[in-house]
């Protein structure tokens, strides 16, 4: 971590906590058991959700300013392209090489496509911050990055909503599921909002948003539903319907990387890399993949958009970091399917997430200087700040 940490955030990815659970878990040094994770996962579900919930209040929000709309239908476009790309040569790969068939193929390739889609919200802030980048290209990536989470989001509602428990006393088909969790959510963002009531009164605000946000993630267990689905919609309504939504954002923000670090931990633990024989080589497909896309990515946004034209072809690569969304699908994945196909989603999740903190930052940072919204790329601004 050396020389990249920020404001005392560590890196874009978070990439460090999922290396460190790594190392720590099971299948390293042994120091945290499979029966000791085990204890923790109900704590996970729960930190699944709340970061669903957080990345709801920031959805299509840049800094303290809501993203054009031009930049949300870019930032959703980009995710579908890129889980597109990602899901085609899995899908053609998996037809000989992995165990698996039917359904639990689409859910493996499916959930890969899913985590690996996005770019994460901290990578654009992490340069902007640390090398003080300015512009008109800082805007659009910060914009693109905060409203392409919408899509893998939706995918994984979907996908859960296939697989629901079998002992429910009545039927209903997987689309039915499907509405059922954002319904829940889109009630919850509702109810949330009503009760938050023409004044902002803190302590209330916290009951509210506790109590209603562990009774989403309780209700979506019990049903196998998605949280982050759940709890996606429930943080997207209420801020929209609530008056109080930038005293929200600013109330919940510290408890982002307070809940995310110890996720990325437990994420780390629960990474087995002998998941599936054949691991090796979706691990590699997948990045080739996501690499592919970022790159007719940064062309298309070249050709798209002045701002981007000056920054080179190396601008696709600066979007190769994948964080917190990426890491609490291939979680949630890894705890609602134990064995082969959970536990190869969420390896992969940490691969290109650790993957992508080796690229994408580097690149972003040329990108950026190319196009001259870098204006000290020797001495960092916030160099003293992030030794400190």
């Amino acid at each position: 971590m050396g020389g990249h940490t920020i404001r005392g955030f560590g890196l874009a990815s978070g990439a460090e906590y999922v290396v460190l659970g790594f190392v720590l878990g099971p299948n390293v040094l042994g120091l945290v058991e499979k029966s000791m994770l085990a204890t923790f996962d109900p704590i996970a579900d729960v930190a699944v959700g709340w970061i669903a919930l957080l990345i709801g209040f920031g959805f299509g929000v840049d800094g303290d300013r809501r993203a054009r709309a031009a930049s949300m239908l870019g930032g959703t476009f980009v995710s579908l392209f890129t889980g597109a790309a990602l899901f085609v040569p899995l899908w053609l790969l998996t037809a000989n090489i992995a165990p698996v068939h039917g359904f639990d193929r689409v859910l493996l390739v499916g959930g890969i496509a899913a985590a690996c889609s996005e770019t994460t919200r901290q990578s654009v802030r992490w340069v902007s911050e640390r090398y003080g980048a300015t512009g008109p290209l800082v805007r659009l990536l910060g914009e693109l990055s905060q409203s392409d989470d919408l899509p893998p989001i939706i995918a994984v509602a979907i996908l859960f909503s296939f697989v629901t428990p079998a002992h429910l006393p009545w039927t209903i088909a997987p689309w039915g599921w499907a509405l059922v969790t954002v319904g829940f959510g889109l009630i919850m963002g509702a109810l949330a909002a009503l009760l938050l009531g023409r004044d902002f009164r803190r302590n209330e605000s916290w009951g509210v948003l506790l109590g209603l946000s562990v009774m989403g993630i309780g209700i979506t267990a019990r049903l196998g539903l998605s949280s982050i689905g759940t709890l996606f919609t429930m943080g997207v309504t209420t801020a929209i319907l609530s008056r109080h939504r930038a005293a929200l954002r600013e109330m919940v923000a510290p408890t982002d990387r307070r809940v995310l670090h110890p996720l990325l931990l437990l994420a780390g633990a629960h990474v087995d890399l002998r998941a599936m024989g054949s691991v090796a080589l979706i691990l590699l497909c997948t990045i080739t993949a996501r690499v592919a896309a970022k790159g007719i990515t940064g062309f298309t946004l070249g050709a798209a958009s002045s701002a981007a034209r000056s920054a080179g072809p190396v601008l696709g690569l600066g979007l190769l970091s994948s964080g917190a969304l990426s890491m609490t699908i291939g979680l949630a994945f890894a705890l609602r399917f134990p064995g082969s196909i959970g536990d190869t989603v969420l390896a992969t999740a940490a691969a290109v997430a650790v993957f992508g903190e080796f690229v994408g930052p580097t690149a972003l940072r040329v990108a950026l200087k190319q196009a001259g919204e870098i204006k000290s790329p020797e001495t960092p601004p916030n160099q003293d700040l992030a030794k400190a």
